[in-house]
């Protein structure tokens, strides 16, 4: 379905006096890592999303539930750099899971940096959170074999890796 798409649009753009030519929309339709990325990415999120609907959290706040409860982090650029988000989007999908009573900022011993940690209601929503989860882990499992999804998990982190130079 994405490469019927890819190869539908693929047609002359006119951009005020400029035309892009349908051979070099070919081109990106096929050969572009961030257009297949982003709509492989929207794809699992709307999945994980609607799965976690009923737990009322989203897959991203699942996401940083589960990467704050698993690691004790030194600071908020620690954290990011982890999960590979940039500081002011993470800040800012921080912000209603603090609201929501979630986790709560902590000062680091060592320096000024600001660290999170899960509060007993966030250590409760990930407990109702994870059969959610588990169900649509589950549906991706069955639609892939153990070795194409390990596979797609080393491709993605290779693909992060090339784009992070």
């Amino acid at each position: 379905m994405i490469e019927s798409y890819l190869h539908i649009r693929a047609m002359t753009l006119r951009v005020g006096t400029m035309t892009i030519e349908n051979d070099k929309i070919t081109d990106i339709a096929n050969r572009c890592a961030s257009v297949r990325t982003l709509m492989t990415a929207r794809s699992i999120t709307r999945l994980y999303d609607q799965a976690l609907k009923n737990a009322g959290i989203t897959g991203t706040q699942f996401s940083l539930l589960v990467a704050i409860g698993s690691y004790n982090f030194n600071s908020i650029s620690e954290l990011g750099d982890a999960l590979n988000i940039e500081k002011s989007t993470l800040s800012r999908n921080l912000k209603p899971l603090i609201e929501a009573g979630l986790i709560e900022r902590e000062k680091a011993n060592i320096s000024r940096a600001i660290t999170h940690r899960l509060t007993p209601a966030g250590q409760e929503k990930l407990e109702a959170a994870y059969p959610l989860w588990q169900a649509a882990q589950a549906r991706v499992e069955e639609e892939l074999s153990q070795d194409d999804l390990q596979a797609g998990y080393r491709f993605m982190s290779r693909l992060r890796q090339a784009a992070d130079g």
